[in-house]
């Protein structure tokens, strides 16, 4: 009896067969990977406009902005808790009374210069979230940023901070003392007073002003024009918000883009040109890096 040594493999017809299929699944994963990322994107733009819609509804029914309102521990429920504790009001200057420029209730949120000034963006960002860390008792008129989110929360407008600040020193936190993003990153807010981008003309190019909510990685952390920053988006994701809620231009419009410089070593930069103010400044799609953040104007 003879046995047979002839040993059967897959056909070519066959091993077609299984890498279509292979290539089917792998294109149903990126295919969804890609739906969820710009479900994320649609998500984070409705986050903007929930946050512009509440301080409208703020400021109608308690004529303030939030972070800027005087005793608002007399005026939103829970702001008092525990009994005694005045954190939610923002700080008041002796040496500058109401309603001076700077003060509580000059219905500025922060300070009203957001600005770089000679050369010291990182400086001029630091300073208008106060460049510290922890949340302690407000004693200066940049805490008016994050009791901006404090002030919305206890007025039942947005979700996504706790009253944590409110109730004991804590550190700056998404999720805590700052509304995280559905996309990545965070929100922190400011005001602008029209003469420069918040980052300097050479990183936002356009001159945007009013009160400012921007995108970026890290609450805690000063926003410099530099590659080993980490910001929280990338250029295309930025491109992407902007074009759904603006024209799609970095440096137009009051949807602006900043980030890495546009020189930045292997084309890593946020931006394809170096933006000047009013200029297509085009957003550098092309690069995967998270090398670009937002900012949006949500009140004049």
């Amino acid at each position: 009896m003879k046995r047979s040594n002839t040993q059967k493999g897959f056909t070519l017809v066959e091993l077609a067969i299984v890498m279509t299929i292979i290539g089917l699944l792998i294109g149903g994963i990126l295919k969804g990977q890609e739906l969820m990322e710009n479900a994320r994107v649609t998500a984070t733009v409705a986050q903007v406009k929930a946050i512009e819609g509440a301080v409208t509804t703020f400021r109608d029914a308690y004529g303030a902005f939030p972070g800027d309102m005087v005793l608002a521990s007399n005026r939103l429920q829970g702001c008092a808790l525990p009994v005694g504790n005045t954190r939610c009001n923002p700080f008041v200057s002796n040496a500058n009374p109401l309603p001076a420029a700077g003060a509580a209730g000059d219905g500025v949120v922060g300070s009203r210069t957001w600005t770089p000034g000679a050369g010291a963006a990182a400086a001029a960002w630091a300073t208008q979230l106060q460049g510290v860390q922890t949340v302690a008792a407000p004693n200066a008129v940049g805490d008016e940023t994050y009791l901006f989110w404090q002030h919305l929360m206890m007025a039942n407008l947005i979700g996504g901070v706790t009253d944590a600040s409110v109730r004991a020193d804590t550190a700056y936190a998404w999720g805590a003392t700052h509304p995280a993003a559905r996309l990545a990153g965070g929100f922190i807010v400011g005001s602008s007073n029209g003469n420069s981008g918040p980052l300097g003309n050479t990183q936002t190019g356009g001159f945007i002003s009013g009160t400012v909510v921007a995108l970026v990685a890290d609450p805690r952390a000063a926003v410099t024009n530099a590659a080993n920053v980490t910001y929280p988006i990338t250029p295309g994701r930025a491109a992407q918000i902007d074009l759904k809620m603006d024209e799609g231009r970095g440096s137009v419009g009051f949807v602006q883009g900043f980030g890495v410089a546009a020189t930045a070593a292997g084309g890593a930069g946020c931006f394809l040109n170096t933006p000047a103010p009013g200029t297509n400044t085009t957003y550098n799609e092309s690069s995967n890096a998270r090398s670009c953040g937002l900012l949006f104007r949500i009140q004049n």
